[in-house]
């Protein structure tokens, strides 16, 4: 698992290798938010990197709310869609 992994856009992240990664240490999908969410970088310069690097725009609902957590929270649902893509390929 790449914890932290520094500012990479999903689309650079090896979906399939997480999958299988995942899948060699948990029994069921109940821990895939958890997994995914150990992928988001943390440190605020790696936030801004990835989030800067992807095509999201901040919505009216989130203003007001810190800009690393906005942040942060479209880096998840990016990373997440990805990961989901790679567990269920069409």
């Amino acid at each position: 698992m790449n914890i932290g992994n520094k500012g990479m856009k999903a689309k650079d992240i090896n979906w399939n290798k997480e999958v299988e990664e995942y899948k060699t240490r948990y029994d069921d999908e109940d821990g895939i938010s958890e997994y995914v969410e150990n992928l988001v970088p943390y440190y605020y310069h790696d936030i801004q990197n990835t989030f800067n690097s992807m095509s999201e725009k901040i919505t009216a609902d989130e203003v007001g709310v810190p800009i690393w957590q906005v942040m942060q929270k479209h880096i998840f649902y990016d990373y997440l869609e990805s990961f989901m893509e790679a567990w269920n390929p069409p």
